[in-house]
């Protein structure tokens, strides 16, 4: 059993992520939905309360983005938090880009030095480091959901490879998405971008019976709300009107028929299902020799179409484009669909979600293009959708100039001051302050972020087999799916390893969804579960074994765990508690990294 001491230790999973919201009455007039940033704000403010003592510092403005959020704080007189310090900063930023806490010695250096460039230069190593290609290939697959059980083994392994490479090279992201969409195969499992349309093939009871139209709805709902940020499968089974109306003003004025002509693209398309009998793992072809979209074709997972029984031509709901005639319409979509700025827009929106842990336009995938433009703001009661559209179509034409680039986009967010603002609030916090972004919100890690930072802490690796391979990972960002884990059920540490991602909200990209709600669960496992005891052992090549051999005071092996697994050195209270604890030895050592690991700060990003 483990101490209960050093302060503020037992780790308090936060409920607010999961509030209800009231029913409103069938009479009442539409509400835009509520976003994520009331939550955040209510989860910083209750780990890192608002002090009124403090004074809020000058912060000069770096780039276009501080231009944005500074400027409309300015205008509307809305106060914001001080730069962070070095060590909030140097943390937050390798959690956001690489997915994982740096390492003691690195924090150590950073903090030594006097160079005035110091962040921009550790930004621009993070961002082409293989780390931050691992975070960010992970990232996007978790988009793609390429789960083996619908593509197969060798098609996930191959698409994986292939998004890293993507990533490592920086392609352009309209090339990378161009490719997905329009990728032809005679096997998706020796075509890396094959494997995105395989994923969404529909089949009824049969293997090998596709139902083709049910197929084409998919890949224009997946695509559409992947690419573009828009959730159009409400609309896929009926029309928006007596539906949508208190969800989505734009949604709310669509016809069915619409998506079925954006269905229609995909109509030519060809997904044939077979199934390896030796192996049970599905495989796909993939060609353009399809008949084309019917709208009276039946379905196995959705309202009965009533449409009149013949071919659709395509059309882009988006814009009213048609396909030219002379060529295959899938490519065409993808050309509509990439050079769209709506596009550009959702991307740059998803890439600052993750970075600020919330979007401009949040939830990331749920625009609604009836209330972006403010020179055309929406009728009462709606409002407009982003918290700041002229920033929104700044960064998209940032994208865009140059040249589609992920990494570009997400140094320039990192080099801003407005990411580096402390989330510890000067003054009084206001609720209506934080669709300024005038604080950095806390954020819970995600579940890989805390099995990663784990083992980046205690130096204490599980070697996980990747399937079809004979690569092995050390960190779960690393695995080429989350069924690595799952079907490692006959190894023990595996199996810990699985139920830990699992009970903190990882997505098996099949049949779940990624969650960041709080469960006591998780804060049993942080405290008593055998991998968690496991991890904190000074067993050998762990990093506490190595501390404990150094010739160090006391107090600078205490300073140097908390550097480890805080990235900051303690507190004087904590520096008196932390002595107690090992003043029993070996094993006083081993409680105090175990009261680290349940230290709200270990699991949240501040």
């Amino acid at each position: 059993m483990r101490p209960f001491g050093l302060g503020c230790l037992i780790l308090c999973m936060v409920s607010t992520l999961g509030a209800q919201v009231p029913e409103l009455p069938k009479d009442h007039p539409p509400v835009p939905p509520a976003s994520g940033r009331s939550a955040a704000s209510d989860l910083t403010e209750q780990l890192r309360p608002s002090r009124g003592e403090l004074a809020s510092t000058p912060v000069p403005r770096k780039n276009l983005i501080d231009e944005f959020i500074f400027g409309k704080m300015e205008k509307d007189g809305v106060p914001h938090a001080s730069l962070s310090s070095d060590e909030e900063f140097f943390r937050r930023v390798h959690i956001d880009l690489t997915g994982r806490i740096p390492h003691d010695d690195e924090l150590r250096a950073f903090l030594a030095s006097s160079e005035a460039d110091k962040r921009d230069k550790l930004i621009d190593r993070l961002a082409t480091s293989k780390t931050y290609e691992v975070k960010w290939t992970y990232f996007f697959n978790d988009i793609y959901r390429p789960a083996p059980g619908r593509v197969g083994q060798a098609a996930k392994n191959l698409f994986y490879r292939w998004v890293y490479d993507n990533i490592h090279l920086d392609r352009p992201y309209n090339v990378m998405v161009q490719e997905m969409l329009t990728a032809n195969a005679v096997s998706n499992w020796y075509v890396g971008p094959a494997t995105y349309v395989a994923r969404w093939v529909v089949t009824a009871v049969a293997c090998d019976d596709e139902v083709h139209e049910d197929t084409s709805d998919e890949l224009a709902v997946h695509a559409t709300k992947d690419f573009l940020g828009v959730d159009i499968s409400c609309a896929s089974c009926h029309d928006g009107a007596r539906h949508l109306e208190k969800i989505n003003l734009w949604l709310s004025q669509r016809k069915r028929e619409e998506i079925w002509k954006m269905a229609a693209f995909f109509g030519r398309t060809n997904v044939l299902r077979r199934t390896e009998i030796d192996t049970a793992q599905d495989e796909y072809s993939i060609d353009d020799n399809g008949p084309g979209y019917d709208p009276s074709g039946r379905t196995v997972i959705r309202v009965e179409r009533r449409g009149k029984s013949g071919l659709l031509d395509p059309l882009y709901m988006f814009t009213g484009e048609k396909p030219d005639a002379s060529k295959h319409p899938r490519p065409e979509f993808a050309r509509m669909l990439t050079s769209d700025p709506q596009f550009a827009r959702a991307t740059v929106n998803l890439l600052w979600s993750e970075m600020f842990g919330v979007g401009i336009v949040d939830p990331p995938f749920s625009f609604d293009m009836a209330r972006l433009d403010p020179k055309n703001p929406p009728p009462a009661p709606w409002t407009l959708q982003p918290s700041h559209p002229e920033l929104l179509e700044a960064l998209a034409q940032y994208f865009r100039e140059n040249n589609y680039s992920i990494r570009s986009v997400l140094k320039l967010i990192a080099r801003s001051n407005a990411y580096q603002l402390s989330s510890q609030f000067p003054g009084e916090w206001k609720a209506s302050y934080a669709p300024y972004f005038a604080r950095k919100f806390v954020r819970r890690l995600k579940a890989e972020e805390i099995y990663d930072s784990l083992v980046n802490a205690t130096n204490l690796t599980t070697d996980v087999p990747i399937r079809g391979t004979d690569v092995k990972v050390k960190f779960a960002a690393e695995a080429y799916a989350p069924d690595e884990f799952i079907r490692g059920v006959n190894d023990p540490a595996l199996k810990e390893i699985h139920f830990f991602l699992e009970s903190f909200g990882q997505t098996n990209r099949q049949s779940s969804e990624r969650t960041n709600d709080g469960a006591i669960t998780q804060a049993v496992l942080l405290m008593n579960s055998t991998l968690v005891q496991r991890q904190i052992k000074a067993a050998e090549n762990s990093y506490l074994a190595g501390l404990l051999k150094q010739e160090l005071p006391q107090e600078e092996k205490i300073s140097r765990l908390f550097e480890r697994f805080l990235v900051r050195r303690p507190t004087p209270a904590e520096m008196a508690n932390a002595r107690q604890v090992v003043a029993s030895g070996p094993e006083g050592w081993e409680d105090l990294q175990w009261l680290l690991v349940n230290k709200v700060e270990f699991v949240h990003n501040f």
